[in-house]
């Protein structure tokens, strides 16, 4: 009995049924049982996935003649599939430039659809790996005022996770994940050592954590690490960071060098696909008011999870969820005329989709960059196609009289059809491999050059291996067809006369491809001139602020009490004034380029009943001038005026955002104006940008709070950065031992922001460069089919007299109007393309003309010179050579 015959669910199970397919009866025994017992061991020792990928090896090693099955075939079939298979591989070795043109632009094309496959595969592969993907739902949240759309937020109230497992009998399970875990974590080893680090990716978690979400928790019980407060789990990475080689689980850590936290788990480090990038993860139950949660319903940081039971509607869910705040919070949206919408994101929609959600864990949203870039991908692949036809009824010419000669014999049309399609089957078969090759050999350096992750490995996932044979397939299909069309249709009495073709509508087919071609590759010149523009123009805005020679340092959060961190502070500042290159210092709660998750709602004579979102920051005196924020109207704070703690300064959209015509207005007017706590306005200020050119200006309120914020800014004065930088770490060390020197510089980190945008511009110009080249490799080919056409007429006006350069521009003249109409019809395609992109910016650069000018005068002159090569060639040859057939 065949093994193939038992249950084995964990098989590829394709590659088995193709072993039993093709192996002989007497083999397929011993050969299936090998491969199953070598899958099995390799499971056990290796993983499920490499034990699959290793079993779909060893199937298609074996297969190989001696291995087959035996059949009965028609013997005359093979014979004619084995000469047609022969005779295109001496047509290849016979036409070896032409062959290299056409494999270069099929493997052009194909390999440009790989490299983009690879990493649209993994941005589609996020958050995939957790069990009930499909059931599990990050809850956000929508926020009106007056009826209009004021703010999307990814976190939520920490009542609403109880709330839904209370009333929706749908919600299986919740989980609160709380972003505010950061701050030093320090470890002494046994000889004394502190070992601490500035940790970013540390979060706050309900219990169920590992229960809800796939990842591995390698050691501890996942049900009871994070049950208790004062509990962490680390990843393994941050485990090998404080204990070494140290077993961590019951060892101590402390948060901010005052919270004892004891190790109850260690999971493995999160995948590279998941949308969380955590490496700290302590007990939510560790917050002080914890157990006042249930019913807080205005403290909006916590992202929220649920878990559905089977076969629950997202769209069900969310249309109850729409009106579930309004019982809970109807007397606040009452009074400021407010209302607040709760929806859910499917997790694996996350990574991609979160476009406009604030205050997001991580980077997410760039479905749009996907579907440009796959655009693109199909583009160059088409362009690819459209050349191998240009190039193969170029040849067409040349072939004509082995089609007739053949026609003669008695080869039916069929016949020629099949042997073009099976030579074009080679073509793209050759094509893919190449490609798959060069993508594999490409990919590191790819990564390395543009700071990417693709992985190579996934050119044999099942994803990629079948849509290569469906592009083979399809390649062969239509880029054969209409070759082999029009190689078929010749009459062999006129082929062997010589009378082969005639300008008639089949070129009219060609030219329109050609403009097909040109248009694509014009709209890519154009959208990648757009592109560096845009990229240029955010980077060389004016941001309102000088973070030039700025050195920020994560303020210390170790410390045995607030009034300890105060007097080391005030000590630093003594050490740094007295250190040469030290131009100013200046404390926040944020800096430009970091995202400012402060935000609340105040209220203003001008909005009395309205809660006005603004963002805030805590800063001291020392701020707005070194930061040469412009003051507007009224002053700055004071550090002998004690009011000044009850005192704000508004930037110029807060300003406008509470209802005050001029900052004349505002002044001595007070924020919060009746309340209990009410601020009074001191000064405006200029806006200046606290995010990148993508996002619009913030309306912001400035605190006086001169001894606590999250980082120290350091003016640097001075070429000898090394030194000064050298100075500041050793007082620092001095003063703070108990926290790590964790520091970057403004500018640098502000620029991080365009990170994205300067890969996708970097790769817009890549492959726009590879479209290209694969047009004019089809406009060389139609060209060529032009100058075999009228060689004649070209040897006979060159005996008459003709000169090089008039028979070069005869040629010339009709790529000119493709060319032409190529322009026309991509600038306003062109156009409608760039302005849809522009629209993801809140600051976009304008289009222009000269964008146009340029792009269309770059691809006329590509065309021109791609031209003029081949049209040199051909009214340089000597006619005596063309016209001795006559």
């Amino acid at each position: 009995m065949k093994q193939g015959s038992l249950d084995h669910q964990d098989l590829p199970n394709w590659a088995n049924r193709f072993l039993e397919w093709y192996c002989a009866d007497e083999l397929i025994d011993e050969i299936q049982g090998d491969l199953l017992e070598a899958f099995y061991y390799r499971k056990q020792t290796y993983g499920l996935r490499k034990a699959r990928w290793w079993f779909i090896w060893d199937v298609l090693k074996f297969f190989r003649p001696s291995s087959f099955r035996k059949r009965s075939f028609n013997s005359i079939p093979i014979a004619m599939f084995k000469n047609y298979i022969v005779v295109s591989l001496r047509n290849f070795r016979k036409q070896k430039g032409y062959s290299f043109i056409n494999l270069s632009g099929l493997v052009a094309g194909i390999a440009a659809c790989l490299l983009i496959s690879l990493h649209v595969l993994k941005e589609l592969s996020y958050d995939n790996f957790h069990p009930k993907a499909e059931s599990t739902y990050r809850v956000v949240m929508d926020m009106y005022g007056n009826g209009q759309l004021k703010v999307k937020s990814a976190p939520v109230y920490p009542a609403v996770a109880p709330a839904l497992l209370a009333e929706f009998p749908e919600v299986e399970m919740v989980t609160r994940i709380l972003p505010f875990g950061g701050g030093v974590y320090s470890v002494k080893t046994a000889s004394g050592t502190l070992v601490r680090y500035n940790e970013e990716h540390a979060v706050l978690a309900d219990a169920n954590f590992f229960e809800m979400f796939g990842f591995e928790l390698i050691e501890g019980d996942k049900r009871e690490a994070l049950n208790e407060a004062n509990r962490i789990v680390l990843s393994e990475s941050a485990a090998a960071r404080y204990f070494g080689d140290k077993d961590p689980i019951g060892q101590s850590i402390y948060w901010r060098g005052t919270r004892e936290l004891m190790v109850t788990g260690v999971f493995k480090d999160f995948p590279e696909n998941s949308h969380m990038k955590f490496e700290l993860i302590t007990s939510l139950k560790s917050w002080n008011g914890y157990e006042d949660w249930p019913n807080n319903w205005g403290w909006y940081d916590f992202y929220t999870f649920v878990k559905t039971a089977d076969n629950v509607d997202q769209e069900t869910l969310d249309a109850r969820l729409e009106t579930f705040l309004d019982g809970k919070k109807a007397e606040m949206y009452e009074k400021y005329n407010a209302r607040e919408v709760l929806w859910t994101q499917n997790i694996r929609d996350i990574h991609l989709y979160s476009e406009g959600l604030g205050w997001d864990m991580g980077e997410n949203g760039g479905a749009d960059q996907i579907y440009f870039l796959s655009v693109i991908a199909a583009l160059i692949l088409i362009i690819a196609w459209v050349n191998y036809v240009n190039l193969a009824t170029a040849r067409a010419v040349k072939r004509a009289k082995e089609v007739g000669i053949r026609k003669v014999v008695g080869a039916y049309r069929s016949n020629l059809l099949l042997q073009f399609l099976v030579e074009s089957f080679l073509y793209n078969l050759f094509a893919v491999l190449l490609a798959g090759l060069l993508v594999a050999l490409a990919v590191p350096y790819i990564n390395g050059a543009l700071e990417f992750t693709l992985d190579r490995h996934l050119l044999l996932s099942t994803e990629v291996l079948s849509g290569l044979l469906v592009m083979v397939i399809a390649g062969s299909l239509c880029s054969g067809l209409y070759p082999a069309f029009v190689l078929t249709s010749f009459q062999p009495v006129k082929v062997l006369k010589g009378k082969i073709y005639k300008r008639n509508g089949s070129f009219g087919f060609r030219q329109v491809l050609v403009i097909f071609q040109f248009t694509a590759s014009i709209t890519l010149i154009l959208g990648t001139f757009l592109v560096v523009k845009q990229l240029n123009y955010m980077r060389n805005q004016e941001l309102g602020i000088n973070i030039d020679q700025t050195l920020v340092i994560h303020s210390p959060s170790s410390g045995r009490d607030e009034e300890d961190l105060e007097n080391r502070l005030k000590l630093f500042k003594e050490e740094l004034n007295a250190t040469p290159g030290i131009a100013g210092f200046t404390l926040s709660n944020s800096v430009p380029g970091i995202e400012n998750f402060f935000i609340s709602g105040y209220t203003s004579k001008h909005y009395p009943n309205q809660l006005r979102d603004i963002y805030r920051m805590y800063i001291d005196e020392n701020f707005f001038d070194q930061f040469e924020i412009d003051l507007i109207a009224g002053r700055s704070f004071d550090k002998n005026l004690k009011t000044d703690t009850a005192a704000v300064l508004l930037n110029l959209n807060a300003m406008n955002h509470l209802g005050f015509n001029t900052p004349e207005e505002a002044i001595g007017e007070k924020v919060n104006p009746g309340n209990e706590q009410s601020w009074n306005i001191i000064g405006v200020v200029e806006n200046y940008h606290q995010a990148s050119l993508k996002e619009d200006l913030d309306p912001i309120i400035f605190f006086y709070n001169p001894n606590a914020g999250n980082y120290y800014s350091l003016k640097l004065s001075g070429s000898s950065l090394g030194s000064i930088m050298d100075d500041v770490e050793a007082k620092w060390d001095a003063i703070y031992p108990d926290n790590p020197f964790d520091y970057f510089f403004l500018d640098e980190r502000f620029d991080r922001q365009y990170k994205s945008d300067e890969q996708f511009n970097a790769v817009f110009i890549g492959f726009a460069a590879l479209a290209i080249f694969v047009a004019c490799l089809g406009l060389f080919g139609l060209v060529s089919f032009t100058a075999e056409q009228s060689k004649k007429e070209i040897g006979i006006r060159k005996v008459l007299g003709a000169s090089s350069n008039a028979l070069v521009m005869l040629l010339a003249k009709d790529y000119a109007k493709l060319i032409l109409v190529a322009i026309v019809l991509a600038f306003p395609l062109g156009y409608y393309w760039m302005s849809s992109w522009l629209n993801n910016f809140a600051y976009q650069t304008n289009i222009g003309a000269g964008i146009f000018i340029f792009g269309g005068s770059l691809m006329a002159l590509i065309a021109f010179l791609t031209v003029s090569f081949k049209s040199f060639s051909a009214a340089n040859n000597n006619p005596v050579n063309v016209l001795r057939d006559e």
